[in-house]
């Protein structure tokens, strides 16, 4: 019987039961990641670098997937095409409140004045100066309903603007982001690093708002999650994923320069070598764990927003696990 990529016998059930290292002689698991094009960092270097990830190739294999946004990896992930991925924690908490059957494993990076929060850019030569300037224009995010949308959202507010009659907001891939914004497609756009730090480069650009001064608390940006039926049938590939993925990590916050070199070599990213070895960084936790808090208080301003029916709220550490991870 095979399954998954698995030779099952009863001694390699047994194992998987409690959660062992697969035998010598039994077939990885292969995990199809749908992944995004931001704030990933050690997630992609586990691909340019095997080396540093001991059990890859052994209890497991990985399929990385791009996806432009969310929505595309949540209907390939509903699909049964994914068995997990990276999503933004925004994503994450409407997912749960629809039902969807997934658990967040660990954290790849946060939104923190402790290093970069994404940001609102405009032209030099645009004439907007603070976020009351943006009546009448053109935003670009990279969903609806995403974090980028909140963002917006929140900032508009504080100003004094409607977000659903003063502005007009439009989904652009942050790949496709600088390119909009410099042809006049959008007067303003959120933008990641690297593409942040490319924009900078390229000059003429001026930024409105950091996503941190627009929802005031530092939170987890991208997380890894995994169906919670592929976590019940693989438990030991997933802990030795995540044992992996935490000492990447560690690699990476260690030699910061050295791991992105190798995303270039790889061409995982694009970003031209000299912006992209210097840019600065997403905080990120060596450890990978969740902060459930946080999330909770996102969930306040989705329901605020009129995103989240209030009956539905529920508390976050439900759609947490972090029992995959290593002890600390």
């Amino acid at each position: 019987m095979r399954k998954r990529g698995w030779r099952f016998t009863a001694l390699g059930l047994l194992l998987l039961a409690w959660g062992l290292p697969a035998l010598a002689g039994e077939v990885p698991v292969e995990m199809r990641l749908g992944h995004g094009f931001a704030a990933e960092e050690q997630l992609w270097l586990m691909k340019a670098r095997p080396d540093l990830t001991p059990n890859q190739g052994k209890s497991y294999t990985l399929k990385f997937v791009p996806f432009r946004g969310n929505t595309d990896r949540f209907n390939a992930f509903i699909a049964g095409q994914i068995d997990g991925g990276t999503v933004a924690a925004f994503t994450a908490i409407f997912a749960r409140a629809q039902g969807i059957s997934l658990k967040l494993v660990a954290s790849l990076s946060k939104e923190s004045p402790k290093g970069f929060s994404s940001a609102l850019l405009t032209l030099e030569e645009s004439g907007i100066r603070q976020p009351a300037d943006l009546r009448g224009k053109t935003i670009g995010i990279v969903d609806y309903k995403s974090s980028t949308d909140l963002y917006v959202r929140q900032a508009l507010r504080g100003a004094g603007l409607d977000p659903d009659r003063d502005v007009k907001l439009v989904v652009i891939p942050f790949p496709a982001m600088g390119n909009a914004l410099r042809t006049r497609k959008i007067d303003a756009g959120v933008f990641p690093q690297p593409f942040y730090a490319a924009e900078l480069q390229k000059g003429g650009v001026r930024q409105l708002f950091r996503s941190t001064e627009a929802i005031p608390f530092e939170r987890d940006l991208m997380l890894v999650f995994f169906s919670e039926r592929f976590l019940r049938q693989h438990p030991g590939p997933v802990r030795d994923f995540l044992s992996d993925l935490v000492r990447v990590t560690s690699h990476y916050l260690e030699q910061p320069r050295e791991g992105r070199r190798a995303l270039l070599q790889a061409k995982l990213v694009r970003t031209p070598e000299a912006i992209y070895l210097n840019l600065q960084d997403y905080h990120r936790e060596a450890h990978a764990r969740i902060e459930v808090e946080p999330l909770n208080r996102l969930v306040e301003l989705i329901i605020a927003n009129g995103w989240l029916e209030r009956e539905k709220k529920f508390d976050a550490a439900e759609m947490v696990d972090l029992s995959y991870l290593p002890r600390s």
